[in-house]
């Protein structure tokens, strides 16, 4: 009997032509050059600046005024953006997606049925300081043996019955690009053990992914402004693949780092300032119309965040003879946490235990005396928010963040006692708040704004959730300009350091398959900082690997670890 695909084959077949051709389409002219824009009139910027005091919620926010105002009030000069094309960070995904479009009539929809996972040489008893590694092999609906990789699984090493938080480490899997997978796990805990692997995502449910994040748009979704003139039209990063010609849009894009923002021309034919912005999901745009949105069905059938199933991945693990070692170095940052080993830690008796540096700092408390005389910035969204609660709760703080719905919860935040000050700020739009722009203010405009002084300034940060459902050629643009403006700041002020929050490997228990997206972040926020000296990558992916998230905001057993984590790197190898 003949194999007739089914409609879903079918449909997957599609949707890897799809991104192929988009693949082609934007791959033939990359551009790999930075991009400087005119600088805006600094007479015209001085109209709005206003200079609020360090203890001010709007500190460090001279421009606070001038957000919601057209381009055309600073800049007399137009420009053409010029943006990078992503895939030039991902030759390997470039390779097995174009693969995948020769052989489509192979591909199927039970990449998690048929895989298996097989400890390598398994033994009887293993013990501390060996190293375990097991073997995934990928098979097709058919049961054919994947000829190519692109899969991406997670792999991790827990002990007793806890799933949420239990003792364990992660497996570094390693893609083979022949539709095998190495797993690689070191064993550094004693007692019952279990390996779980998760695929996280097949390779048709990447093609999916690139598909349906090929516009500079959040499809299915609108950012509605509310105008001074009581008008209102939709605004988004790009307008350029509507059929609207330039004279019915405006212009609000940020002239000082050319972050764009472009909104439908109201009726009136004039484009007011914005004094409000509401963002709506599940609101279908009439710009939405050429392009679908992700197909979240799809991607659940495709076996995303599903775990495998295999017998015999049980182990028992004796204490071992341990040899003598050289003691880790302090957590600092001038380790630089993108250079560093994998797995990068491990939980044990609840604990998060670095494999790279000792992370001596055990509490708060221990760290408060290292938080003195330091201006500690916390900048990007909600989850960077997170730790601004966290760390002025734990600093004697008594305001807790209000309810969803009341106020504009990501309002900028002052925290100053006589010797600690740390500051939250927003990032700039897309961000899915509603509230008036000057609420969410731009990261480079912060960083622009510090001033030299004599306190050492640490500026934790983070990007990307809320442009997770974009074409990346935003986020490039944003890391960059971003990356200028901490290269500005190293002139101005020598006492700076800069930790980037990794993404999280996320496994969402409310539909959206956007682990991979996260990931693709990651890797492109590793390229674009890896130069910068006083830059540290504060990785904390494998950590959400064994304690797994079922939503974007960490509940508070998991942050307050991380948090723990971060006090070391923040506290820079200072002996308490």
């Amino acid at each position: 009997m003949s194999y007739r695909p089914s409609k879903n084959c079918l449909f997957v077949i599609v949707v890897l032509c799809t991104a192929y051709t988009l693949l082609q389409k934007q791959w033939q002219k990359p551009t790999t050059e930075r991009q400087f824009y005119p600088k805006p009139r600094e007479d015209l910027l001085a109209r709005f600046k206003t200079v609020f005091p360090n203890d001010s919620a709007w500190f460090g926010l001279a421009y606070k005024n001038q957000y919601g105002r057209p381009y055309s009030d600073f800049q007399d000069l137009t420009y053409e953006q010029i943006l990078q094309d992503w895939r030039v960070y991902f030759p390997e995904l470039m390779s097995s997606l174009s693969n995948t479009q020769k052989q489509n009539e192979t591909f199927t929809l039970n990449t998690l049925k048929h895989s298996r996972v097989v400890i390598v040489d398994k033994i009887t008893e293993y013990k501390t300081g060996d190293i375990l590694n097991a073997r995934i092999d990928a098979y097709d609906r058919k049961e054919n043996k994947s000829s190519f990789g692109g899969d991406q699984f997670l792999a991790r090493l827990i002990y007793g019955n806890d799933t949420l938080y239990p003792d364990g480490i992660a497996g570094i899997v390693t893609d083979h690009r022949n539709g095998t997978y190495s797993i690689r796990v070191p064993l550094l805990i004693p007692g019952k053990a279990r390996l779980e692997v998760k695929l996280m995502i097949p390779l048709e449910g990447i093609a999916e992914l690139v598909r349906c994040t090929s516009l500079r748009k959040y499809l299915d979704t609108q950012y509605i402004a509310e105008f001074e003139t009581k008008e209102k039209t939709e605004c988004n990063v790009d307008l350029s693949f509507t059929n609207l010609v330039a004279d019915k849009i405006c212009d609000y894009s940020n002239p000082r780092n050319q972050e764009p923002w472009f909104c439908v021309k109201p009726p009136s034919g004039k484009c007011p300032k914005i004094v409000n912005e509401v963002f709506k999901k599940f609101h279908r745009s009439e710009f939405d119309m050429s392009i679908e949105k992700c197909n979240e069905p799809l991607l659940r059938q495709l076996g995303c965040n599903q775990t495998i199933q295999s017998p015999g991945l049980n182990i028992t693990v004796s204490p071992g003879i341990e040899e003598p070692k050289p003691p880790l170095p302090l957590c600092k940052t001038s380790l630089n946490g993108m250079t560093q080993s994998r797995p990068s830690g491990y939980f044990v008796s609840g604990i998060w235990k670095s494999t790279f540096c000792k992370n001596a700092v055990k509490s708060f408390e221990e760290a408060r005396p290292c938080l003195e005389n330091k201006e500690i910035y916390f900048l990007g969204d909600s989850t960077t928010r997170q730790y601004y609660y966290l760390f002025t709760t734990k600093m004697g703080s008594t305001v807790t963040e209000p309810p969803y719905h009341q106020g504009y919860w990501h309002e900028p935040k002052t925290f100053i006692t006589d010797k600690i000050r740390i500051y939250y700020r927003p990032h700039g739009p897309p961000l899915q708040n509603n509230g008036p722009p000057h609420t969410k203010p731009y990261v480079t405009d912060v960083i622009d704004e510090i001033a030299p002084g004599l306190h050492e300034v640490v500026i934790v940060f983070n990007q990307g959730l809320h442009i997770i459902y974009y074409e990346p050629s935003l986020f490039i643009h944003r890391m960059w300009g971003i990356r200028d403006a901490m290269l500005k700041l190293n002139k101005r002020r020598t006492n700076v350091r800069f930790i980037y929050r990794s993404q999280r490997a996320l496994n969402p228990s409310y539909g959206q398959i956007n682990g991979w997206l996260a990931y693709r972040y990651d890797a492109l926020t590793r390229e674009i900082f890896k130069e910068v000296k006083n830059f540290f990558y504060f990785d904390v992916w494998d950590m959400s690997v064994v304690w797994p998230l079922n939503e974007f905001h960490p509940k508070q057993l998991y942050l307050e670890q991380e948090g723990i984590y971060l006090c070391n790197f923040i506290c820079n190898g200072l002996t308490l």
